[in-house]
C-alpha cells in the first residue's frame, strides 16, 4: 500500500462541527481542525466527556459533522468508497458482540470478507497472547480488546482509530495493550490515532499530541517539539510578546523558546511535565 507523503492525508478534518441534538447551539465539536500525517501515531488527550468519542465518529463516518469537512485519505468520510474504508481499522473504547463465538471462529467469520486479511500476522497474534481456541464471553477485558485489535488488523489497514482502548484495564494489562500496539506499528506503518485521558499511557506510544477543549484542538505537536523547545516558567506577569505562549494556568506558563535568562533574571527554566501541560491547556 502507498503511504508516501505525496498522498492525501490520512485522516483531516476541517472546521468540522458536530453535536447529537438537533439544535445547532448544542454542539460537541466546534470549528475543529486536525490533520494527521502518515506514518504517526498521535495521541488525542482529552478530559473525561471533551468530545474524543464524537472525534472518532466523526472521523471514520459514523457521524456527520455539521459544518466543515472530514477526509479520509482524500475522500469525504461520511460517503467514502468501499476501498477507502478497506484502508480503515477502529477499535471502540469496549469490545462487544460475538460472546457466544470462539475467537478463532469470529476472526475466520471476519477474514473471509477480506482479501488481504493476513492469516500469519493473526495467527502469530493468537499463539502470542495466548487466546486460541478460547470462548470470547470468557476473556479478560484485556483479552478482548486483544481480540478488537485483531479484528481491526488483521485486513492490514493504513489509518487505525483507537477510542480510549485501555480505559477498562488494570495498569499492567494497559501497558502490555500499549506495548503491542507500537510493536503492531512498528510492523505495518500504520497511521494511529489512539485516544485517552491518561497522558502517561500517550507518553509511552505517541510520536504527536493533539488536546481537545471546548470542541477544539489547542494544540496538535510533536512531543519531542515540546520535550525540546516547551520551557515551563512560574511568574508575577506574563512573559513579553515576543514569546510564545502554549499554555497557562494562574501564573504558570509553557512558552517556546524560552531560556533561563531571557524572560526573568533568576527565573528557572523547567522541563515539561506532560501532564501539567495537558491541564494548563484544559483549563482556560
Amino acid at each position: 500500500m502507498d503511504r508516501s507523503t505525496d498522498s492525501p492525508a490520512p485522516l483531516a478534518l476541517s472546521g468540522v462541527s458536530a453535536g447529537y441534538e438537533r439544535d445547532e447551539t448544542d454542539r460537541v465539536l466546534g470549528e475543529l481542525d486536525l490533520e494527521l500525517a502518515p506514518g504517526t501515531i498521535t495521541g488525542l488527550l482529552g478530559r473525561n466527556g471533551s468530545g474524543k468519542t464524537t472525534l472518532m465518529r466523526v472521523a471514520i463516518g459514523l457521524m456527520r459533522a455539521r459544518t466543515g469537512t472530514a477526509r479520509l485519505f482524500g475522500a469525504d468520510a461520511w460517503d467514502s468508497p468501499a476501498e477507502i474504508r478497506r484502508r480503515i481499522g477502529y477499535v471502540p473504547q469496549q469490545f462487544s458482540g460475538f460472546g457466544g463465538m470462539s475467537v478463532d471462529a469470529c476472526l475466520d467469520m471476519i477474514g473471509n470478507h477480506y482479501d488481504c486479511w493476513d492469516q500469519p500476522l493473526i495467527d502469530d497474534l493468537k499463539r502470542e497472547w495466548g487466546l486460541q481456541n478460547r470462548k470470547i464471553e470468557k476473556l479478560s477485558p484485556g483479552d478482548q480488546q486483544k481480540v478488537a485489535i485483531m479484528l481491526a488488523v488483521g485486513h492490514k489497514p493504513d489509518l487505525l482509530l483507537l477510542d480510549e482502548p485501555a480505559a477498562s484495564l488494570d495498569p499492567a494489562a494497559r501497558r502490555e495493550f500499549l506495548k503491542a500496539l507500537v510493536e503492531l506499528n512498528a510492523d505495518l506503518g500504520q497511521t494511529i490515532l489512539l485516544s485517552s485521558h491518561i497522558t502517561s499511557d500517550i507518553e509511552r506510544v505517541a510520536s504527536h499530541m493533539a488536546v481537545l477543549h471546548n470542541g477544539r484542538i489547542v494544540c496538535h505537536e510533536a512531543l519531542d517539539e515540546i520535550r525540546e523547545r516547551v520551557g515551563f516558567v512560574t511568574l508575577k506577569e506574563p512573559p513579553p510578546e515576543r514569546y510564545q505562549i502554549l499554555a497557562f494556568q494562574g501564573d504558570q506558563y509553557w512558552v517556546w523558546d524560552i531560556g533561563e535568562s531571557d524572560c526573568a533574571p533568576g527565573v528557572p527554566v523547567e522541563k515539561v511535565v506532560l501532564e501539567d501541560l495537558f491541564m494548563g491547556l484544559t483549563s482556560r
